[in-house]
């Protein structure tokens, strides 16, 4: 056996037993997940022990160093929102971003609406509030996180540029480990994983892939994207990686009529899907397609197209659903 081979193995033999004993309560050393070979420079996290206090460090190098489990936490980000909500206590939701409040693509509005977390603009309104942990993203501004960590906010830039589901579910663990919220991450982890084999097995037996476009504003997904391997997960083509896209790029509707698309798959605002719809049917380019002739052109809510958050299961249990609703 390839040298290289053997020991990646080897490796992820390691860290399921690690995340095995971890998740039983009998593991305290650090949750530090090995990465696969090819995913692109995600989040280099690691972990300290279990018990407190705790130590994490994010991509940056940064060593954050956590007393105790957070009971007041802040979050400037819209998929962190979203990650926090999945794994902690609401009411433990002390400031969130604007975007957890827009219905038009929030999965969490209904907490935020019913909690009424601040909005985490300015570094004066998140000291106000006192937190004991501080999620930003970390593509978001290195002096908004320098000014709060001069004035001793417990603050931790959270990777957010997702690639891979494998991202995503290392990203719902390591919220875990910096709220405090160990066992309540480790059920979300094991639904995530638990989707993604369901819609995988929904595929049958004997049938091709299905060649697959995510297409939106002019744009499309190639490949690192959590588009392309939600559409690897159910046994897809994504048409995008397929003929050379890479991430989030523009395309034209005459060049997806050449590459003749068995689905298209879109997203709209909430309650504006049926009209979305009909803009796209209504191009002559894609009208041609495959997917438009079949009537395989699906737009789905903001809300369950973009996520990048244990949300994802959303856009793989429904796009899962849709595809092969006609194949079983």
């Amino acid at each position: 056996m390839n040298r290289n081979v053997s020991g990646g193995i080897i490796v992820g033999l390691v860290a399921a037993l690690a995340l095995a004993l971890y998740f039983a309560g009998s593991y305290t050393g650090p949750l530090s997940i090995p990465r696969p070979a090819d995913s692109y420079g995600g989040p280099n996290f690691t972990t300290g022990d279990t018990q407190y206090p705790r130590i994490a460090t994010d991509a940056e190098g940064y060593a954050l160093k956590i007393a105790r489990p957070a009971q007041r936490i802040s979050s400037q980000y819209w998929s962190i929102d979203e990650y926090v909500y999945s794994v902690a206590p609401p009411q433990n939701v002390v400031s969130v971003s604007e975007g957890a409040y827009d219905r038009s693509f929030s999965n969490v509005y209904r907490w935020a609406e019913m909690y009424h977390p601040a909005i985490t603009t300015d570094p004066e309104a998140v000291l106000k509030l006192n937190p004991d942990l501080l999620l930003i993203s970390s593509s978001g501004r290195a002096d908004f996180t320098d000014l709060l960590r001069k004035a001793g906010s417990p603050a931790f830039r959270m990777f957010t540029d997702f690639t891979s589901l494998d991202e995503i579910d290392r990203a719902i663990l390591l919220t875990g480990y910096l709220t405090g919220n160990d066992s309540t991450a480790s059920r979300v982890h094991e639904q995530f994983q638990q989707i993604i084999q369901r819609a995988r097995s929904r595929k049958p037996a004997g049938v091709a892939a299905p060649r697959i476009l995510g297409y939106g504003s002019g744009y499309s997904y190639g490949d690192r994207t959590v588009f392309d391997d939600v559409v690897r997960a159910i046994g897809g083509i994504n048409v995008g990686a397929q003929n050379g896209l890479h991430g989030y790029t523009a395309l034209s509707t005459e060049q997806i009529v050449v590459w003749n698309p068995e689905w298209i798959i879109s997203g709209a605002a909430r309650g504006t899907a049926q009209t979305a719809l009909r803009r796209l049917l209504d191009d002559p380019a894609i009208a041609q397609t495959t997917a438009a002739h079949k009537g395989q052109v699906l737009v789905l809510d903001y809300n369950i197209f973009l996520p990048m958050s244990p949300f994802t299961t959303l856009l793989i249990d429904t796009l899962s659903e849709a595809i092969y609703a006609t194949k079983s």
